[in-house]
Parts: C-alpha cells; structure tokens; sequence
C-alpha cells in the first residue's frame, strides 16, 4: 500500500490515539501537568512500526493549543475539562507536554480527584496523521515509518490504556466506537465503594469491547478484501483490484467504476455477488417457459414440480433484491445475461425452427402462428439493448445492489503566469458526486395459452425475445424523454442544464445539424463516436434534401451512404417526437439495473380470447456523467409532433 492509502486509512473515523503519562497536578488550579506524546517509542502498526516525529514542525499544535477538549475514553460527548491554551508543545527531550484544568461538574470534580490520588494515571491523545515516511525495512520484513506530519486534536483520561501489542489503537483509527452506558454521575447518595465498583466494572467492560471491536474490525477487513479481490479475478483486472484492495476507501462499487473505465464504454459491469452464482449447466437448464406456466397455472401441480428448479433460483435471487419482497418470482442476473437456454445446443443445430416474431400483427403477434426463420439466440440483456435504440453507445451497468454514486470532475486546476516573486494562485480540481438510484419499470407481453403449453425449442428463445421487447420499448422512452418524476428516471430532454436549440421549420436545415455539432464541440466535449438520434420522419426528409439547396455542389443530401449524417452514426426510432434531434456522446450515459427480472402473470386482461400477459418488471436508473456532451434541438412549438409514447 502506498503512504497515501496508509494516511487515509489512519485518519479514517477519528485518527490514532497513544498512551502518555500524567507528570503533575496542582490541586488550586484544577490542573494537571501531562506528557501526551513521545517520540522514542516505535508502535507497532497494522502497516509496520511507526515512530512520532517530533522535530521543528512535524506537530502542529494548532487545535490542542485552542482550547482542545479534556475527554474520557476518547468520547466526545464525555468532556470533564478543556486543555490550557498556549500550554501544548514540544519540549528538547522529544516529548509533547501539554497542561489540562479540569471542570467543576461532579463527573469532572470525580475524575480529578482519582487523577490527583493517583488512581487514574493513564492519558491518550488523538491525532490525524498528515505526512509519514519509510525510513527503514528490516531483515524481518517490517516496515518502520516516522510520522512527519502529526495534529494532535484532544486528550484523553483512559481506564484502560490502548494495548498496542494486539492493535486496539489501531481499532480506534478507524472504527467509530460508541459506549454501551452513559456517563456515571457521582452524587452525595452514592458510597465511595459503590463508585468505585462501577468504576472497575467498567474497565472490565471497557477491555471486553475492545477485544470483541479487534475481532469484528479484522473480520470486516478481510470480507472487503476479499470481494474486491475476486471481482478483480473475475474481470482479469487484478492489479486494479490490489491497489482498491490496498485503499481503505477501496470498494467493490469503487471497482467497478475503475473496471467500466478500463474496459470500454459497453462494459457490462456488476457486482458478481448480485447473481446467484449458476454454473453453465445451471443456466442450460433454466427455463423463462416454465416459469410463466408455473405463473399461468398455480394449481396445476404438474406445472408447480417442472419448475421446481426455477423456484428455488428464484427465491435465491430474490434474497438479493434491496427493495421489499413484492412476491413474484425473479430472473436471475445471471440468466439475463446468459444466451444459453434448455435446448440451446439442440436448437443450434435444427436451425429450421422459428425463433420469433414475424412481424405481423394479430394473433400472429403473440404467438399462434409461427414461420421457419434462423435462429439467432442471444441474452436477454443484448436483446433488451437492440430493442431501445436509446441504449447504443451508452455504458450499462447491471446487477446493481443499493444506490450508487459516481464521481464527476466538476472544474479543472488552471495555470498562470507568474512574475518575478509573485505567488501563484491557488486552484484545485473539484469534484462532485451522481447519485443512481433504481427506478421500477413495468411491461407486458400478450402469448396464447395453447402456445405456452408448446414443447418448442424455439418457444424458450421467444419469450426472451418478446419479454427484452416489451421491456425495451419502455426503457427506451424513458430515456428519451423520462419525466424525472412520478417514479420515473430523467431523460435526457427534462435533464436540468442540458444545451437545446430551436429550428426555424418542422425538420433542420444542414447549417442547423452542423450547429448543434459546434455547441458540444465549444464546450471541449467533442469525441469520436458521437452520434445522432431522430425520428423516421427525418430520415426521409434528410433522403430528399441537399446540404446546400439551390447550389451545385458535390455534398449531396443531408443523409449520407452507411446511415450517416456529416460522419456521424444517426439512430431512428419512433419513440422520439417529430422534428426533436438527440446528438452527443452517448458514452456519457450510463444505465444502471438493478437485481434480476421479476415476472407475473395477468390472466384476466385477455381472458376473453383465451391468451394470457406476462407482466415483468426491473428496476432501472439513466444517469449522464456531463451534461456538456449533449445538445437537443427541437422544432418550433407551433410545428412540433408527438412520437410513440
């Protein structure tokens, strides 16, 4: 670990703590006289030995000099007295000394009289560590680290004194530790013995908490590391994982950050223990049919057993989800992602077999009648991704589990020019933070009973097809043109701060396309892959006109041979609103799902025909690292159309 991660990790919680020495008391003036520091003794450390600097400058006394708190047991809300200002320092033998005065409140009044009848003689000081040094590695292997940079902030009575042989002070560093009673307060009813009972009552309790603190620490740790080293495995980035790993801030969400910027902008990133862990024979046998027979006929008890298998993935999979139980029975993530199905193999082979929609409408449409086409078996999720055409080019990030944040660079350092002896002006990077949180959608598809019940190697690939389809559709809109409100995610064109531009007719001129291109590329946001998304309506109209009307000119019409307009990929989808155009880096955009697929069945909404719904829902959330990347151009009001919503 680097000596950045080893600083973090000390200051984490409340900073270090080290066992002094009262040296006099002065029973006048309530104070007492102690040495809070030293710096020839090495502690030994959960990163090696490490030795208090105390030479010019490496403590800053600053706050134990302003009046710092007199505590007991490092408990902020246990102040007895206050530390003398002016008093802190750093003596020629090495050591910090400092004086305290006590209060007068009977809990204070108590501690001192045990202080001044040298019953309690134990001191511990805080400090947050801002510097430190290798300065040796012994033959032994440890490392001995002199602390360069130290700030004492409070002093401490202790009843039991941090044991650094077995770590508790390292405890404290990073561990908040709240006591189990409140402060004993001495009153003229109580006897001398029964305080002093209590007293050692608590001690013993003190020691028992700080052992059982050592244990549920290093547990902690070692299930940290451990996550994140084993989704480094998964995604072959083990060196990503050590340096996570090696930070205390390090963790697996943190990881995945770092994994989707390494491996591209359509890394399905995950966190692995957010699946249910099935092998690829499990996933084989896994079947979305069974599931909807089992959910179309619940007193069938044939149907019940067939899927037995499913259920009880389901359950497990369902133990994952961070919201409350809704009671229906969820896909796993794994399955989601897996293009293997019962049969697949099978299927593979016997490519004469139908796969999906004809692309009638009717009864045609849900199944009842099928034609022979190829088999083109692939994940519910590419199948999800192929459907919203909103999701080309974004990063997707599945098998989420809680709210994420996501840091953002909010403004750069900058540089200047200096003359001769002049300062240079401070300036830092600021960052800030996107928050995803995951948002319930619902969506349906309409099958025959009589096609369920079919034995159909291609049904299995079906369902999935027309399940991602209906999902799709809605995740789609949603993106586009998500209200923000009402349950619903904000999509990009009710995104707070985003740029838009107004055309002067129905659909935009090539000036207006190339305008739109300008304002991204004014705000530094300008990448390669960059992208148009219009309605139909606009590619025929783009078919039809030249770049440049009226002029002879070689550039031809606005749409360009590979579905390009000026160079740049343009998607079309009727969900968009005629004459609204979506151009960006959609890179920038990031789609987080949440736990598996959950499924139902509807059985009464198309009763009448004897068909059944599918009702499936997922949670989702669309989040845009810079708003900078995009600009949306739109018609005027008085010409502006609706699209498929």
């Amino acid at each position: 670990m680097n000596i950045e991660g080893i600083i973090t990790r000390l200051n984490k919680d409340g900073g270090s703590v080290r066992a002094a020495v009262v040296e006099g008391v002065n029973r006048e003036e309530r104070t007492v006289e102690l040495a809070f520091s030293s710096e020839g003794a090495e502690v030994p450390r959960w990163f090696g030995r490490e030795v208090l600097g105390h030479d010019p400058g490496e403590a800053d006394l600053t706050r134990l000099n302003d009046s710092a708190s007199l505590l007991m047991d490092h408990n902020t809300r246990d102040q007895i007295g206050v530390v003398v200002p002016g008093t802190a320092r750093i003596d020629n033998d090495g050591k910090g000394r400092a004086t305290v005065r006590f209060g007068r409140s009977p809990r204070a009044d108590q501690i001192f009289n045990d202080v001044a009848d040298q019953i309690r003689k134990h001191v511990s000081v805080g400090y947050r560590v801002t510097g430190m040094k290798l300065v040796e590695t012994r033959e032994d292997g440890e490392d001995v680290y002199r602390i360069t940079g130290w700030e004492p902030y409070e002093i401490s009575f202790v009843g039991v004194p941090a044991d650094h042989s077995v770590g508790v002070g390292r405890n404290y560093s990073h561990l908040s530790v709240e006591p189990d009673e409140k402060p004993v307060e001495n009153t003229a009813s109580k006897s001398n013995s029964s305080a002093d009972t209590a007293q050692t009552q608590t001690q013993a309790r003190s020691q028992v908490d700080e052992n059982e603190i050592m244990v549920r620490a290093r547990s902690a740790e070692q299930k940290r590391v451990k996550d994140i080293l084993d989704l480094g495995r998964e995604y072959n980035a083990s060196d990503l994982a050590a340096e996570h790993a090696g930070n205390p801030d390090g963790s697996v969400e943190s990881l995945q950050r770092a994994l989707l910027v390494r491996q591209g902008k359509e890394a399905p990133v995950g966190r692995k223990n957010s699946d249910v862990g099935m092998e690829k024979r499990d996933l084989a046998n896994f079947s979305m049919v069974r599931v909807a027979r089992a959910l179309a006929n619940p007193q069938d008890r044939k149907a019940q057993e067939a899927a037995g298998f499913e259920r009880e993935l389901s359950e497990a999979a369902r133990s994952k989800q961070v919201k409350q139980d809704s009671g229906n029975w969820v896909i796993p993530s794994d399955v989601l992602r897996s293009a293997v199905f019962e049969g697949f193999e099978q299927a593979q082979r016997d490519t004469g077999m139908s796969l999906g929609s004809n692309g009638q409408t009717g009864s045609g449409a849900t199944g009842s009648s099928l034609v022979a086409t190829n088999l083109l078996a692939s994940s519910y999720i590419d199948i999800l991704r192929n459907r919203a055409t909103f999701t080309h080019g974004i990063a997707m990030l599945g098998g989420l589990i809680g709210n994420i944040d996501i840091p953002k660079q909010t403004a750069a350092t900058q540089g200047y020019w200096l003359g001769e002896g002049d300062d240079a002006t401070e300036s830092n990077m600021d960052f800030g933070q996107l928050t995803m949180s995951p948002k319930t959608l619902a969506a349906y598809t309409d099958v025959t009973r009589k096609f369920l019940m079919q034995s159909s190697l291609d049904v299995e690939s079906l369902i999935r097809r027309d399940l991602a389809r209906s999902m799709g559709l809605a995740i789609d809109l949603s993106g586009y043109y998500g209200t923000g409100s009402n349950h619903q995610p904000t999509g990009l064109k009710n995104l707070a701060g985003i740029s838009s531009t107004q055309f002067a007719a129905s659909q935009p001129t090539f000036g207006e396309l190339v305008n739109m291109e300008t304002t991204v590329a004014l705000k530094n946001a300008d990448v390669a892959g960059m992208r148009y998304k219009a309605r139909a309506d606009f590619r025929g109209y783009a078919k039809q006109t030249l770049k440049f009307p009226g002029t002879p000119s070689p550039a031809g019409t606005i749409w360009e041979p590979g579905d390009t307009v000026n160079g740049y990929a343009c998607d079309i989808s009727n969900q968009i609103s005629s004459g609204d155009m979506f151009f960006g880096n959609f890179a920038d955009v990031l789609m987080g799902m949440w736990g598996g697929l959950e499924m139902m069945v509807d059985p009464y909404s198309n009763s009448k025909s004897g068909g059944i719904r599918i009702v499936t829902f997922q949670d989702i959330d669309w989040q845009v690292r810079r708003i900078e990347s995009f600009v949306i151009g739109a018609p005027p009001p008085s010409s502006s159309g609706t699209g498929s919503k």
